[in-house]
């Protein structure tokens, strides 16, 4: 919601006359969309660009997408690079990246259905068995029936592996039934959640789709074929599973040039060879959480110029401290990490065609951290350092600094943040630290007595400041704002300065944060700028017209990710006809097979006033997932401008049944009875809204105002000091108390709170008028 006016409950009569303000919709993205703030972008060519470096912005075409006969007949096959590379050949071939997805093979799969099986999940039961002709799952599927389904082909190899089922439309489905390899048992991907037919999460469901959520990352060179118009696909890719060509890009060319040339000395002109930041951002793509931008990457391109990538901000997706929490692969966190800043990338450490470690243990990490390795690396001794026995679990440097998060109840996964174990910020905001993973019979205190013991003040660094900002940030409190203005101003990695952008979002109309912001779009790193022009939608909305030069720049960025997020602030006005327009367009709908896609179309309509056609956008979305708070809150918005109070009304309590623990949805539920003038609905709402989080000034604000209308004076003026504590840089909320203290006749109180406002605002000119009033 966007209050462009003062007062969206109308204040006491000692104030000057304000009107009601309508319920205002503004962005408003589910965690994991494309736009959410959590996906804003990425880095620059190389990171020792220094930060100050200005930024060309050359005239750049839209993408367009290749004619797809003449992009896959580029590519040779795996099968063409066997005779030449054997060893890199062998290696591949039985990675997790050989085999990514693959027909059923008796040798692989025989084991997972004959003898037949059966297993209980939730309320639910699974069985598999091989008859003569085929592999067959019998599972509750389409319809919410039992039903024997044809399995189509394998997706992963270990520790896990899941199946396709073939759908209507072009469709496939990876099923929720799992096969362990190594303990020989089937599984629910998704433990005892018992998700049913009609879910999106459901294998039934779009959360489950192949063709979205499977396929780029298990094949080459993808191509999802997508028809919005009749929700059908015709999804298409080089070649099965992540070949070498995955990785090297199509090689037609060097293969025919090496079959015309057998025993040439001459140099293959048709090879090109990557540099470092090109070799992880070709891995990068599918070891982490982002957005899809264009739909058809390939090796060689910018990372950003194709993806958005999920970063911290002010959603639970990652802890503060850059830990991480949800799903989120492997490069998000490495990107934050001061390895990568320092230059170490993936081939560093794994060998990328057995897709493991090139070494064991601590010994791949004394490669770098002994005299004379990594330029700048620290020299350490693992057991003088660990404090553990040299042979113990915890002398190894990955248990402490890549501790692992199991995911699809079989998959145990290394955080590549490279984080320092911090009991002290489990204390304080519940971030998991590494010695209580292991120690699990010890308590946190236990954890950061040893801590304290044996690293002293060394522990009080950068990370652990830095974390405890971002946890506050998150949590409301005022005191990190200016600490995250701070940070702004440091030599801080980039990728964190984009995370303090995106934190900032809560104090982005104030205007020395909104000037700090807008500095960013200048910072030489891509993901800065991004983050900067997202939260720039919420000032530009309320008036700001001045921020719009400086966004319409980068609309010719050199990233495509900067562009598109330009675009989408500027979607009002925006030229559709731009370079920018038409990436941003083609951006929505590749997406819009999704929930995510179909509430990012609504808003895009919506926001140029094609308020019917986003209205359509959003019903699908809910039809599609109609368990996704988000989607109900926005068609709420959307109904209220429309003037279809009762409707919105209706959505807000939908949106609050599915999450009753956010404040935002109550709160936007007291702002929509205040408009059809139920006042005791209005309080009710606003104080389920401060009871979910008591550090909402607004809430508190707007309850206050409803009080004092309702004639409870007293418990208004009580609303209003928690307000002014939840957030004492609002002089509205002090001047809206000194108003209903002038009105009682309380004139010093009254004076108090005026100068409480004044001293927040000295230009506050209602402030003095009435202070004058009074002294008068």
């Amino acid at each position: 919601m966007s209050e462009k006016k003062k007062h969206p409950i109308a204040p006491p009569s000692a104030s000057p006359p304000s009107s009601g303000i309508s319920l205002m919709w503004v962005a408003l993205v589910a965690i994991g969309g494309v736009f959410g703030a959590a996906t804003w972008l990425f880095w620059p060519a190389s990171m020792s660009t220094p930060i100050t470096a200005p930024v060309v912005r050359p005239k750049i075409p839209p993408f367009q997408m290749e004619d797809q006969t003449k992009t896959f007949a580029q590519y040779a096959g795996s099968s063409s690079c066997k005779s030449c590379h054997e060893d890199a050949y062998a290696k591949w071939a039985q990675s997790n990246h050989g085999m990514a997805e693959r027909p059923l093979r008796d040798d692989l799969d025989l084991a997972a259905f004959d003898p037949a099986h059966s297993f209980k999940h939730g309320t639910q039961t699974t069985e598999t068995r091989k008859t003569k002709d085929q592999y067959e799952i019998v599972s509750l599927g389409f319809e919410g029936k039992m039903q024997v389904y044809p399995v189509d082909r394998v997706i992963g190899h270990d520790p896990l592996r899941q199946f396709l089922i073939k759908g209507e439309k072009g469709r496939f489905h990876t099923l929720e039934a799992c096969w362990d390899p190594r303990k020989g048992e089937w599984f629910n991907v998704y433990g005892d959640e018992d998700r049913r037919p009609g879910e999106w999460g459901h294998w039934t469901g779009r959360g489950m789709g192949w063709n979205q959520m499977c396929a780029s990352c298990h094949n080459t060179r993808v191509r999802k074929n997508y028809d919005l118009k009749t929700d059908t696909y015709q999804t298409a890719m080089a070649e099965m599973t992540v070949s070498c060509e995955s990785c090297h890009g199509g090689m037609k060319s060097h293969v025919d040039w090496q079959q015309a040339h057998p025993k040439s000395e001459t140099k293959d002109p048709t090879v090109i060879k990557f540099t470092r930041d090109q070799t992880i951002e070709t891995c990068a793509p599918c070891h982490a959480r982002r957005g899809e931008i264009t739909g058809d990457f390939k090796p060689g391109d910018s990372f950003a110029d194709h993806y958005s990538l999920t970063i911290v901000d002010h959603t639970d997706i990652y802890h503060a401290d850059g830990q991480i929490r949800d799903e989120n692969y492997e490069f998000g966190s490495f990107h934050s990490s001061r390895m990568f800043h320092a230059g170490v990338r993936c081939v560093d450490c794994h060998d990328p065609h057995a897709a493991k470690p090139i070494l064991p243990g601590n010994t791949l990490c004394m490669r770098c951290h002994t005299a004379g390795g990594f330029p700048n690396a620290p020299t350490i001794l693992p057991e003088a350092h660990s404090f553990h026995k040299a042979d113990s679990t915890g002398n190894q440097c990955v248990n402490c600094h890549m501790p692992q998060t199991v995911y699809m109840q079989r998959h145990s996964r290394h955080d590549h943040g490279f984080t320092i174990p911090d009991p002290l910020l489990t204390k304080q905001f519940n971030i998991p630290n590494a010695c209580n993973k292991c120690h699990t019979d010890k308590d946190v205190n236990w954890a950061l007595e040893a801590v304290e013991k044996t690293h002293g003040d060394k522990m009080n660094r950068r990370t652990r400041t830095r974390a405890q900002t971002f946890a506050k940030a998150r949590a409301g409190d005022a005191s990190a704002r200016d600490e995250l203005l701070a940070l702004l101003d440091s030599d801080e990695i980039p990728h964190w300065k984009a995370s303090a952008v995106l934190l900032l979002d809560r104090w982005i109309q104030e205007p020395q944060v909104l000037s700090a912001v807008q500095a960013q779009t200048e910072h030489a790193d891509p993901l800065v700028r991004a983050s900067a022009a997202r939260i720039l939608e919420a000032p530009l909305a309320s008036g700001r017209g001045d921020l719009r030069a400086a966004l319409q720049s980068l609309l010719e960025d050199p990233a495509r990710s900067v562009r598109v997020a330009a675009a989408w602030t500027l979607r009002d006005h925006l030229d559709m006809e731009s370079a920018a327009g038409k990436d941003l367009f083609h951006m929505i709908e590749l997406n819009a097979d999704q929930p995510n896609g179909q509430m990012q179309m609504a808003q895009f309509r919506f926001a140029r006033q094609e308020t019917a056609e986003a209205i359509r956008h959003m019903e699908t979305a809910i039809e599609w997932d109609p368990n996704s708070p988000p989607f109900h809150h926005d068609l709420a918005m959307m109904y209220s401008m429309a003037g279809h109070s009762a409707k919105a009304i209706e959505k807000l309590q939908d949106a609050i049944r599915l999450a009753p623990k956010e404040a935002e949805y109550h709160y936007k539920l007291g702002l929509a009875f205040s408009e059809s003038g139920d006042m005791l609905k209005t309080i009710a709402a606003l104080e389920a809204a401060v009871k979910a989080d008591p550090r909402y000034a607004r809430a508190w604000y707007n309850l206050g105002l409803a009080r004092n209308q309702a004639r409870q004076t007293e418990s208004a003026l009580d609303a209003l000091i928690k307000g002014e504590q939840a957030d004492p840089r609002d002089p509205g909320i002090p001047y809206a108390r000194a108003t209903i203290l002038a009105q009682l006749g309380r004139k010093s109180e009254a004076t108090e709170a005026l100068q409480r406002v004044l001293l927040i605002q000295p230009d506050h000119a209602e402030a003095r008028q009435l202070l004058g009033a009074l002294l008068r």
